[in-house]
Parts: structure tokens; sequence; C-alpha cells
């Protein structure tokens, strides 16, 4: 483009801007002089996006949890952005998850022990940016663990036949393996006696147990006392029904 000359101080001087196709026409006109310059539209480029702020990640590393990748901060004009979420040991030594492609990840069983990461690129009409890594999650662990719930335990049911008790019992418990029951047998003034069962709880299911009434109980006021213990040892509060039987 030309610049302005000698000849032309003190004058007044115009430029005019003029678009012809796809060329834009410069034009300075000073007195009787024009001078004129082109540049074409379609040799202009646009600058590939650059980073200024790295991608992060939001939620928790855990088993069964997913994690959601923000895309940093750009300049240059960004079209589109994508993702790839890689697994990270020790320092740093990281490795592309196969399809790990999206915004946002589920973390899975084979994360356990590794660290996640999202490398996040930019494109726009002038290409696309290298990839920007965000700094790493926690290390992943397995399903979040709740703390152990004693069992509950409701007393339904107790009656007599003959020589024998039955009983009805509900129990719940939050474990998948089995509960033992503790079933002791008492009445004033002679030695107790007790007998155990183990029965599944998870999460809840009703059971009918009977067993064999010992001589000693089977006059006044006999009571059944049940209480249910986890695989950890805690217990449910004792739940207890009564019979009266008639006296000696």
């Amino acid at each position: 483009m030309h610049g302005l000359r000698d000849s032309w101080i003190g004058r007044a001087v115009a430029v005019a801007l003029v678009v012809v196709g796809s060329v834009v026409v410069f034009a300075l006109l000073g007195g009787i002089r024009l001078a004129h310059s082109a540049i074409r539209l379609d040799q202009y480029v646009e600058p590939v996006p650059e980073n200024t702020a790295k991608p992060g990640i939001t939620g928790r590393a855990v088993v069964g949890e997913e994690l959601t990748a923000s895309t940093g901060t750009w300049t240059g004009g960004v079209d589109s952005y994508s993702y790839r979420w890689q697994r990270c040991r020790g320092a740093m030594v990281c490795r592309n998850v196969a399809d790990g492609a999206g915004r946002t990840y589920g973390v899975r069983e084979a994360d356990v022990s590794f660290s996640l990461r999202v490398v996040v690129r930019a494109h726009n009409a002038g290409g696309t940016a290298a990839g920007v890594a965000s700094d790493p999650s926690a290390v992943v662990t397995a399903t979040a663990s709740r703390a152990n719930q004693a069992p509950r335990l409701a007393f339904l049911s107790l009656k007599r036949v003959g020589t024998l008790v039955y009983s009805r019992f509900r129990v719940c418990d939050d474990s998948s393996v089995r509960v033992r029951i503790t079933e002791r047998d008492s009445r004033s003034g002679v030695v107790g006696q007790t007998r155990q069962f183990a029965v599944s709880a998870l999460p809840c299911a009703t059971y009918s147990r009977h067993w064999g009434l010992a001589a000693r109980f089977r006059h006044g006021v006999y009571r059944a006392t049940l209480q249910a213990r986890d695989r950890e040892g805690a217990m449910s509060p004792k739940r207890s029904l009564t019979l009266h039987f008639p006296a000696l």
C-alpha cells in the first residue's frame, strides 16, 4: 500500500475502501493524485487459539462417580473443543483412556489407584491448538464405603405347641453377609438356655424358627429374647416376648 507523499503536504487526504469480490481495495485521494493497493480476503488466515488458563476437573475420583472437564480460557476465537481423558501414575506418566473422548467421564474399576486428567484442544478455522492438560485428580478409589449400620430386628410373634415354641421375626441389615441371631430362653429362678442361627438380611427378610422347650421353662412366665449381630460385630437391641404357662 502506498504511503503519504511530500507533494500532499498541506492538502486534505481521503481514504476510500472498496470491496470488489474477494478483494479489498484501498485508495488514497490526495488532490489530483490517486494511489491504490489491494489485499485479497481469501489470503487472511485466522490465528490458532492460544490457551491462557488451563482446563480443570470437577467431581469425585471414586468408582461410579462422574468427572466433568472445563475448557479453560482461550484467545483467538474458538469454534469447538475436543477432550481426551488420561490415566496417570507416579511422576505424571499418563496414557489415554480408550473411550475417554467426551467432556464427562464415568470413573470405573480400571481407574482404581490411578489419577485422572483431561487434555483439551481448541479448534477454529485457523487450525487446532496444542493440547493443554488439567491438573490430575485425586487417586481413584473404589466405591466410597459407608459406615456399618447395626441390624434392625422386630420380634413379631411367639407361641407354644406342645413341647415346641414357634417364633416369627423380621431382620434388616446393610450387609450382604449373613446375620447371626441369638435366642435366649429364660424364666425366673431357673438357668437360661441360649441357641443361635444365621439368616440373610439384605435388605430385610421375615423368618420363622422353632425349638424345643426344656421342661424347666414350661411353667410360669417364659420369656424368649432375640438379638441380631452382623459380621462387623454391630448388634441390634434385644427384643423379647413372653408366654404364660400354668404354674406347677
